[in-house]
């Protein structure tokens, strides 16, 4: 049984949503999952009951939920009542209403949208996400749940055989760990062509955190994510956001400790367009497919961006050291253009870089304390306003095809002839994605 103070205090403080009122004697389950679902069809069942086994037997959450800007009250029925007629245990207030997905798996339905109504629409799935988590964090404090990781899976995602396995490789040490994907055809050629270049492109950045050695250098899609359960309490779980939850969960779990690079078959994510959410894969999907030729958007950061990152945390060390050292001369020793290296200043300098280093030197007694501190503060969030930065001052967003011109190249190999299905198994290869 999880009893750890973090998960105590998460759960006393937190946790919104209570379960029906069942405790367990010994624990049913070893894995969870936890699924979000809005308007999604019957036939996510049958994906469901493709789930492979686990060390033991695994539970999956599915929180039903609608926002409030969705005024059709049968958004969800089909699932809802699909799930209905499949149940196999039914709630008599003593027991929790289950249904048997496969001989391995159960799934429990939180219909929040029955329970709560509609949820703010800012809140959106990130609430849908945080009410699955908690419920999860209380079956394991109640001994229902014995293992550690809170998987997150979506309604469009199916996971490989080996799901489980790439878990238990994790380090031991790892707070969060990011599974490998690939997103899979759909039934729109168009829609397929613009959700792979989406996938480049989140690719092209994080190979360019990679290239700036930076340790917020990971995926962040909600679907392919899975988080140690004490690390997740300690963090306050979820943001209630309508996007962008999986990115600020992940920034703060990062500053806790490791997050795993996971090895092996990719979660297979089907390709489609959605306004379900206010940015992320759906609507960014739908931005290139506005363009009159997909492959000439200007999606991918310009490679100075990461240029100039990599000279600004290569020479942290140096700063520590000398902490009256301009940044802007700090910048051009380390071999960046002076137009580059000034606006890299400047927009440091508006992002608060000064009384931040001052800070970094006050609460440090060492160059690793100091490194430590430094990247407390500039993390994903500031590291992604850096990099906004700079491309709004003169570095702007590139097609696929100008970045080749570019440099530096980020991609694992330069090829002569890039393509985008190319450069999508170069990128996997270099993870050792499957």
């Amino acid at each position: 049984m999880h009893d750890s103070i973090a998960l105590r205090r998460y759960r006393e403080r937190h946790t919104e949503t209570e379960l029906p009122g069942h405790r367990f004697t010994e624990s049913q389950w070893q894995q969870v999952l936890v699924l979000p679902a809005y308007r999604e069809p019957s036939t996510l069942l049958q994906n469901l009951q493709q789930l492979p086994p686990g060390p033991g037997r695994s539970l999956v959450i599915l929180v039903l939920n609608r926002p409030d800007s969705d005024p059709d009250p049968l958004a969800n029925n089909a699932l809802r009542v699909a799930i209905g007629k499949e149940r196999t245990q039914k709630s008599d207030g003593k027991s929790i209403p289950l249904t048997q997905l496969n001989n391995h798996t159960d799934l429990y339905l939180h219909d929040m949208e029955a329970l709560c109504g509609p949820t703010p629409m800012a809140q959106g799935v990130g609430l849908a996400r945080k009410t699955g988590c908690d419920l999860a964090l209380q079956w394991m404090t109640t001994g229902a749940i014995s293992g550690q990781w809170i998987c997150c899976i979506d309604a469009d995602a199916i996971v490989p055989k080996d799901y489980f396995e790439q878990l238990e490789r994790a380090e031991r040490d790892a707070v969060a760990a990011v599974f490998p994907f690939r997103h899979v055809a759909g039934e729109e050629q168009a829609c397929d062509t613009a959700t792979a270049l989406y996938e480049l492109r989140l690719h092209h950045h994080v190979l360019g955190l990679e290239y700036a050695d930076s340790p917020y250098a990971y995926h962040t899609l909600g679907s392919c994510l899975a988080v140690r359960a004490n690390s997740y309490a300690q963090v306050r779980g979820f943001p209630k956001r309508a996007g962008a939850e999986d990115f600020y969960l992940l920034n703060k779990l990062a500053k806790l400790g490791p997050i795993a690079h996971l090895q092996g078959s990719c979660i297979k994510i089907q390709s489609r367009s959605s306004s379900r959410v206010p940015f992320g894969t759906g609507p960014a999907v739908q931005s290139i497919l506005t363009a009159d030729d997909p492959g000439e958007a200007p999606i991918f950061y310009h490679p100075h961006c990461y240029e100039a990152l990599r000279a600004l945390l290569s020479g942290l060390p140096e700063v520590a050291l000398a902490p009256s050292q301009s940044i802007s001369e700090l910048l051009a020793k380390r071999g960046l253009a002076t137009p580059l290296a000034e606006h890299s200043s400047q927009a440091l300098t508006t992002l608060g870089l000064e009384s931040a280093l001052a800070h970094c030197q006050r609460q440090s007694t060492s160059n690793a304390q100091f490194l430590r501190q430094f990247h407390q503060w500039f993390d994903a969030f500031q590291t992604l306003k850096f990099i906004h930065a700079i491309r709004d001052a003169g570095w702007p967003q590139q097609s696929l095809a100008e970045l080749v011109k570019l440099q530096p190249c980020l991609w694992p190999t330069a090829p002569a002839s890039p393509t985008v299905e190319g450069l999508r198994v170069e990128s996997a290869r270099h993870w050792g994605w499957e």
